[in-house]
């Protein structure tokens, strides 16, 4: 367990209240010997802690405190989850920390965990891992309403935005200064960009979706062979002022603050529930909308991930970590969750496919493991 996590995880323990006790009331479906999933009562029920912990990246902090306000209201005589957003990497490196009642139950983050994460899972002993789609979202380029609004592409943000750019074959400094310096169709405004801190799963997928969808068919980067190299030159952006960097929760507040005209970076889930204040730009020649994210033909779309340790779960003696994350899975692929309506639609989620929502109800009934 790393050393920096300690502080957290003592912290989601207390308040996950985390003390062995006889639980009464709803009864989920449970682990029965041989891994089988039960689905009759167990015979009795005595957790170790009496609320789900569950952590969250950034951008999926609103998904994760709808998902827990609305379980808790449906199933009676339950304690509402503990909800802690601290960034896609953490989230899921802390959900890899062990089995028990020290660490999470659940994880929603808006990228799908690495193998070399599921690797350090299993050597911790987290090896019953359940993988679940929550639905469709998106990065975004937003302005304040009532700003004019440019038409850009992705290869005009990563030219905007990268501290390098290829001259004769050299890299070297950026050094333009309004969008009109990147293209003449663009405002001679000062370029100003408002982007998610290094940590967060909304930074890692604008890297990506648009930086390195921007760099990739450009001549000088082609020619790169190192592959890590090549993704430094995608994806390091300038120190010069010109791009400011703040925690994922933080860009709507930055940005309206921020001198006219400036940019940001946010999660589409961000900017519905801006209340009106935000407009999205069109990037590569698509606005991000339920349908343009839906159909794929908004090339930045991404999609929500769910974790859940099945090890946590009740066994058929009623003997577990904690009870409720049976009904947790349930609800989170219901279609009051997640259909096309649902309560998660004002979280900015866009639903998946009927077959893809009918494929993570069999994976929440079965609790079927993830297979990778």
């Amino acid at each position: 367990m790393r050393r920096t996590f300690l502080p957290l995880l003592a912290a989601l323990v207390a308040l996950g209240g985390a003390s062995a006790s006889a639980q009464t009331g709803m009864a989920p479906a449970v682990t029965a010997p041989g891994g089988a999933v039960q689905t009759t009562s167990p015979i009795g029920s005595l957790t170790l802690r009496d609320r789900l912990v569950i952590v969250s990246s950034s951008s999926s902090a609103g998904v994760a405190q709808l998902l827990a306000q609305t379980f808790t209201e449906r199933f009676e005589g339950t304690h509402p989850p503990h909800v802690r957003a601290i960034g896609s990497s953490q989230a899921l490196e802390l959900f890899c920390t062990g089995v028990g009642m020290h660490t999470p139950d659940i994880a929603i983050t808006t990228r799908r965990m690495p193998r070399a994460m599921v690797e350090n899972c299993n050597a911790n002993g987290v090896r019953d891992i359940i993988e679940m789609q929550v639905g469709m979202g998106a990065v975004v380029l937003v302005a304040r309403r009532g700003e004019v609004l440019p038409n850009i592409s992705s290869r005009q943000v990563w030219s905007a935005l990268a501290a390098e750019q290829p001259v004769e074959g050299e890299f070297v400094p950026n050094r333009a200064t309004t969008w009109s310096d990147i293209a003449p169709g663009l405002p001679r405004s000062p370029i100003r960009m408002i982007v998610p801190a290094d940590n967060s799963g909304t930074r890692l997928l604008f890297e990506d979706l648009v930086l390195e969808a921007g760099c990739r068919h450009v001549r000088d980067i082609r020619l790169i062979f190192e592959a890590s190299y090549r993704h430094s030159k995608c994806v390091t952006l300038r120190n010069d002022g010109v791009v400011t960097a703040v925690p994922a929760v933080d860009v709507p507040a930055r940005l309206l603050a921020a001198p006219p005209g400036t940019l940001a970076v946010m999660s589409y889930d961000q900017l519905v529930s801006s209340g009106g204040n935000f407009l999205a730009v069109k990037l590569d020649g698509d606005l991000p909308t339920p349908t343009t994210i839906a159909s794929g033909s908004y090339e930045q779309s991404r999609t929500y991930y769910l974790y859940a340790k099945r090890q946590h779960g009740r066994n058929f003696q009623g003997v577990g970590v904690v009870r409720g994350l049976q009904e947790f899975l349930n609800e989170v692929s219901s279609e009051q969750a997640g259909g096309p309506g649902g309560y998660l639609s004002f979280a900015g989620i866009v639903p998946l496919p009927p077959a893809d929502r009918a494929a993570q109800r069999r994976i929440a009934e079965r609790q079927t493991l993830m297979s990778r």
